[in-house]
């Protein structure tokens, strides 16, 4: 399948993670890092609490992670969380290789991922400045709620929320 002249496009797999396996929390830890590096590098901030994560912290959470596979390739992965409210689905991450950017990587993800889990709302949050991240959910229909500051305004988050479709 072709997306233009010359530029073959990929399918884009979109399969439950065994996080807990610790080979599969390394290859999770590696995307997200190389995504959080560069995430720090457009927010301009030189401490990311997200590059904090360690592989066992993935092992043991309690969160589902959807990977976005591409030729066997761990290309993307997406976090989500069940809130005390069973009926609010959060994401709590969603990350994409730098490699794999701009491939539709990141919307295969979160479209399976809204297609798979029911929940009358989905929330995510993220940085005021993040604008990919911010065109992205904005074209899935999510609508700013609320606005925070977090470790000492260092960082503006802004929370979005989805309706489920009637």
């Amino acid at each position: 399948m072709t997306a233009g002249p010359g530029t073959l496009v990929q399918a884009i797999a979109i399969e439950i993670l065994r996080h807990a396996e610790r080979e599969v929390a390394e290859r999770i830890h590696a995307v997200q890092l190389a995504a959080y590096a560069q995430e720090a590098e457009l927010l301009q901030v030189a401490s990311f609490p997200p590059l904090q994560r360690k592989v066992e912290d993935i092992q043991r959470s309690a969160d589902r992670f959807f990977g976005a596979c591409i030729g066997g390739a761990l290309a993307g992965v997406v976090g989500i969380e069940r809130s005390a409210v069973r009926s609010t689905l959060w994401i709590s991450s969603l990350t994409v290789a730098p490699p794999y950017q701009r491939r539709g990587v990141a919307r295969a993800s979160l479209s399976a991922v809204l297609a798979q889990e029911e929940a009358e709302a989905v929330m995510v949050s993220t940085d005021i400045r993040n604008e990919p991240a911010l065109a992205l959910y904005a074209g899935f229909g999510f609508v700013p709620v609320n606005h925070r500051t977090v470790d000492g305004g260092r960082f503006e988050l802004v929370e979005l929320r989805r309706r489920r479709d009637p």
